[in-house]
């Protein structure tokens, strides 16, 4: 379960969880050949992509709003773990597709809704 601005959202799930590289490593030699190499743990900057099949219009709505206006960092809960994140506004941070276009109505379902956050 994930809970995002006094909300939650049951049918998201985390795409990049073990796609993620948490450790920086540089190397070089010595000069007598020997390797030396300089590892450290990498604390924010994590990116964090939740995606969900299909979401109601009003659902999609509200995280499009929410990602325009909060440009402060905030805190996001998946399965019980509170992550501090920023909107990824390096690339767009809400997406989704209408399943059906209206002309003069708004649509009533999204699908391949995807939400972008970097850890901060």
């Amino acid at each position: 379960m994930i809970e995002l601005n006094n909300q939650q959202y049951d049918q998201f799930v985390w795409t990049d969880e073990f796609n993620y590289q948490s450790v920086a490593e540089q190397t070089e030699r010595a000069l007598n050949g020997a390797p030396h190499i300089e590892k450290t743990t990498i604390p924010v900057g994590r990116p964090i992509t939740l995606w969900s099949q299909q979401e109601s219009y009003e659902v999609f709505k509200t995280l499009f709003d929410f990602a325009q206006s909060q440009l402060s960092a905030f805190q996001i809960t998946i399965r019980g773990a509170i992550h501090t994140v920023a909107w990824d506004h390096s690339q767009q941070p809400v997406t989704g597709t209408a399943i059906q276009q209206y002309s003069d109505a708004a649509p009533d379902v999204f699908e391949n809704v995807t939400l972008k956050f970097k850890t901060v």
